[in-house]
């Protein structure tokens, strides 16, 4: 006769609770700039084109290019003339070209969002007791396209930048809706072969230009802490 063994159960005879947390705080350190077409391998600046600091902390402004444009022939008609592609190191110390480019970097961990403008502060101009001004002249720049190692469902939006030669208004270069743009964001202007004509500067022939001499001016970046 074989013999049937029934089921077993378990009952708790008892339990404990234990505690987990965690605690944040915020980063303050600069974060360096990163090529905008791998944004997994930093890079520094070309030591002999001198670039400001990156403004650091937990929202911060990394990286701007400088824009040169060489020295061009006079020529008898409107003209147009693009910026060289940036020069930055790689982690071999090599120099490479990259496109013209800005760097943004969100680690406040509060996904409000951001917004970064770019004004020009005059016009060109030579560096003489009278400068004599490039009248006229008219830079622009193609909508930066937004690379990261997030997710790019998270990218800013970016819109094309045609800057006020005056230094009278500022231009948005991209924005960062609520819940957004968060970790870095390189924002390059133009993409491929089109980085080659990424950024712009349209002069017009009526405009008196002096041979031998370098017309310069500044722009200024400016990060807001909120897309608004």
């Amino acid at each position: 006769m074989k013999k049937i063994l029934g089921s077993l159960s378990t009952v708790a005879v008892g339990s404990l609770i234990s505690n987990a947390d965690i605690s944040f705080s915020q980063d303050t350190t600069i974060t360096p700039p990163v090529n905008p077409t791998d944004p997994t391998s930093p890079v520094t600046p070309n030591p002999t084109d001198p670039h400001q600091p990156g403004t650091g902390g937990p929202l911060s402004l990394d990286y701007v290019s400088n824009f040169h444009f060489g020295t061009k022939v006079i020529q008898t008609a409107d003209a147009a003339y693009y910026a060289q592609l940036d020069q930055v190191q790689n982690s071999l110390s090599t120099l490479i070209s990259v496109p013209n480019y800005a760097q943004v970097t969100d680690k406040r961990g509060l996904n409000l969002g951001w917004k970064l403008t770019v004004k020009q502060n005059g016009q060109f101009q030579t560096a003489d007791t009278t400068p004599a001004v490039l009248t006229n002249a008219q830079m622009s720049m193609v909508a930066a396209t937004p690379n990261s190692t997030e997710l790019i469902a998270l990218a800013p939006l970016t819109v094309p930048v045609t800057l006020d030669p005056t230094g009278a208004s500022s231009s948005p270069v991209a924005t960062a809706a609520v819940s957004t743009g968060m970790g870095t964001w390189t924002l390059a202007f133009g993409s491929g072969a089109g980085a080659a004509q990424g950024v712009k500067l349209t002069v017009p022939n009526a405009t008196t230009k002096l041979a031998n001499n370098q017309y310069k001016t500044t722009l200024t970046w400016t990060l807001n802490d909120s897309p608004l």
